[in-house]
């Protein structure tokens, strides 16, 4: 029999999942203050479930509360402070075709819908089924298939890539 989960273990579980979670909040927030912020409140909230959460898979209950936390913040009509970018006064060297890359991909993917990026980047970055996907973002695997999809063409429209495996390895690079 399984003893009860304790304090101990909830901290033990954050500390190996931060990383991992931090880059699912950023990837889906495209912002790392906002990323941070998101992981911290997801696993604040899990931890008012951890005893039913830790007998389970915690992995998965966790990325859950991250994405409909989020989903559901983006339904809200502020969001508090919107930080603006200042040109740099010095052009970049031609050396920076990676963080080109990684600037594309990231002003890419703000440009698709919220779900749409969820599913792109639980698909393909995160290496989930359809149906977890769908199980994360509420609805049919049908539905996560069409945004997928859609999120794939409206990335394909604007980055030079032709696979999704194409795309885990930018966002592996980029988003994350």
């Amino acid at each position: 029999m399984r003893d009860r989960p304790t304090e101990a273990d909830f901290d033990d579980f954050v500390r190996a999942r931060w990383s991992a979670t931090a880059r699912l909040a950023y990837a889906l927030t495209l912002d790392h203050q906002r990323a941070e912020d998101l992981a911290q409140e997801s696993f604040t909230k899990l931890w008012f479930h951890w005893g039913k959460a830790s007998t389970g898979s915690p992995e998965a209950y966790l990325r859950r509360v991250v994405t409909t936390t989020f989903l559901s913040t983006r339904r809200r009509r502020w969001f508090g402070e919107h930080p603006t970018e200042t040109p740099p006064e010095v052009a970049v060297a031609a050396a920076t075709g990676q963080i080109d890359e990684r600037l594309a991909l990231r002003r890419a993917m703000a440009r698709l819908s919220p779900r749409q990026r969820a599913a792109v980047y639980l698909r393909y970055a995160e290496d989930l089924s359809e149906r977890s996907v769908a199980d994360l973002l509420g609805c049919s695997v049908g539905s996560v298939k069409q945004h997928t999809r859609r999120g794939l063409d409206a990335l394909r429209a604007e980055l030079d890539f032709t696979s999704p495996d194409e795309l885990a390895i930018l966002a592996g690079r980029g988003i994350a």
